[in-house]
């Protein structure tokens, strides 16, 4: 399965970056709030069974966050959401600063890689 990224990349599927995202978590709740390795298999086999040939990886993430609420896992859900948006804005601002330093040419490495391919 091809994952479709926010930039419009696409990559190959990757389980362990759900059972990652999901261990992270899982860090930041009570022990009985956590999910189990077993219901982390659950979710990444629930996803592979939808047998896509290609799924955006926003799609990924909202069926995580429904089979945790479903798992009576809330705070664990609400966690992975602040999570994943966290890494969102991390992604932004990394673009936003490459931008800006292209911009302003403050960034000398990705001002030479722009003139070698004009």
């Amino acid at each position: 399965m091809k994952v479709i990224k926010r930039d419009g990349s696409v990559v190959f599927y990757d389980r362990s970056k759900i059972q990652t995202g999901i261990e992270k978590a899982n860090l930041e709740v009570n022990p009985d709030e956590r999910a189990t390795k077993e219901e982390i298999k659950s979710i990444t086999k629930y996803i592979e069974e939808l047998d896509k040939k290609r799924i955006l990886v926003e799609d990924i993430q909202d069926i995580i966050e429904e089979k945790l609420i479903e798992l009576d896992k809330f705070e664990l859900a609400k966690k992975y959401i602040v999570y994943k948006y966290r890494n969102l804005f991390a992604e932004e601002n990394t673009t936003d600063e490459a931008i800006l330093g292209i911009i302003k040419n403050s960034n000398k490495d990705l001002a030479k890689q722009n003139l070698m391919v004009v």
